[in-house]
């Protein structure tokens, strides 16, 4: 016999040492063993779209230069340029990857236009120095810090982690293993992801025996959620389809839970002080 039939969770009543309302442990009032051949769902999911555009983990884009006139001595020089964690509309981000350039005095590109073509959801920016060509430097080229037709450039800037870019190229689409050189003549033009968090994962590290494979390999997702909605909404999600989306939890002692919730990149989303809720459904 099942001990509970339903449990129903919102971050809101977290414990005290929990991290965030993307990384909580809840409390059962009562021990719960679960008996041979149990199995559960996620249900009646509620989460809000309080995240921003540009968060701490994806506000960042890196310029390469290269000066090729003659008195630069064909120079390069190497920028972090840091957005503002906002939610952004393509005109407002358009403004922002201007002032932020303009911002930096190493960045010596001229007059500078950026604008946004809401009819093909695309950004350009130009600059008026003949002399420079530039690069938004992609994840991939980061990683291995040299790029270029014969990788003949290493990164000169401040110094970065490779294994945390804080990386905005999924923003400006710029997600390819190689970047593609601009310059005063060619303009960057690229299409933006202003959502660039299609779909929530929750995790659980203690709840069930896992048969689910993510798509880096994790085995922790109880329930993938689709953003259907947009920043300031609420996400709901009431879709199960029974012993089909149902997961194991046999001979499980359930008292204390701890859920993890992400984007598809395994980082955790920031609420910003936004509660979630869902159901867990026995059976």
């Amino acid at each position: 016999m099942l001990p509970v039939k339903k449990i129903y969770v919102d971050s809101k009543y977290k414990t005290g040492d929990s991290v965030s309302d993307s990384n909580f442990k809840f409390q059962l009032p009562q021990t719960c063993f679960m008996p041979e051949d149990t199995k559960f769902f996620i249900s009646d999911v509620c989460i809000p779209f309080s995240w921003y555009t540009v968060n701490s983990f994806n506000n960042k884009l890196y310029l390469s230069l290269f000066d090729s006139s003659p008195q630069a001595s064909q120079v390069q020089s190497d920028h972090i340029i840091e957005l503002n964690q906002q939610i952004y509309n393509g005109t407002t981000f358009a403004a922002q990857l201007k002032q932020k350039i303009l911002a930096d005095s190493t960045i010596n590109l001229g007059t500078i236009t950026c604008t946004y073509n809401a009819t093909t959801n695309q950004i350009s920016l130009s600059y008026s120095n003949a002399d420079i060509i530039a690069n938004f430097l992609t994840d991939v080229e980061l990683k291995s810090d040299t790029w270029g037709a014969y990788n003949q450039f290493t990164w000169n800037g401040t110094s970065y982690d490779k294994n945390n870019l804080q990386s905005a190229n999924a923003i400006i689409n710029n997600t390819g293993a190689f970047s593609v050189a601009f310059s005063a003549n060619t303009p960057f033009v690229r299409h933006l992801n202003l959502q660039p968090i299609r779909n929530i994962y929750i995790h659980s590290t203690n709840l069930g025996n896992f048969n689910t494979i993510g798509a880096r390999g994790e085995q922790t997702i109880i329930k993938k959620v689709p953003v259907n909605g947009n920043s300031g909404e609420m996400i709901f999600s009431d879709y199960n389809a029974g012993s089909m989306d149902a997961l194991d939890c046999s001979k499980q002692t359930l008292r204390q839970l701890h859920f993890i919730i992400t984007n598809v990149d395994g980082i955790e989303i920031p609420f910003n002080g936004h509660h979630v809720s869902f159901s867990i459904v026995f059976n």
